[in-house]
């Protein structure tokens, strides 16, 4: 009797680890996923904008309150807190939907992701002579 306990327990326990494993993620609402809701997990936000690089980092987990209304891509760049490094900006896209997101508290990292989330954005490193990263590059 022990042993189908056990057995029962153990397959139960599966179950729920595979179950909670599969579930769908998040959908953007009506106005491109600008409401605060969560756009991927935890692993996807750790693999954006990776650098080995100390202060990028550090800059990049730092965390703000945002309240953005009406941005576009052209000028979501310019504002605080991501207006402190330099942006290489390609095939932006212009007639799309602005990007209004508002926060207490959220890190630039996130915030990027957002955005790339939001107008389909491409975001990587531009790295100078030495390596170092030396822009974001970011392309429609």
């Amino acid at each position: 009797m022990n042993f189908m306990k056990a057995w029962l327990l153990t397959s139960l326990f599966a179950v729920a680890l595979i179950g909670s494993a599969c579930t769908a993620p998040k959908k953007p609402d009506a106005t491109g996923g600008a409401t605060g809701a969560a756009t991927g997990d935890a692993h996807s936000l750790a693999s954006f904008l990776v650098t080995d690089y100390a202060p990028l980092a550090k800059w990049l987990d730092e965390r703000f309150e945002v309240d953005y209304k009406h941005m576009t891509p052209q000028l979501i760049f310019d504002q605080v807190p991501l207006n402190d490094i330099y942006y290489e900006t390609s095939n932006l896209p212009s007639a799309v939907a602005p990007f209004n997101y508002s926060s207490k508290d959220i890190s630039r990292r996130e915030l990027l992701k957002r955005i790339a989330h939001h107008w389909n954005l491409n975001m990587s490193f531009a790295s100078d002579a030495s390596g170092k990263p030396s822009a974001v590059k970011v392309e429609g």
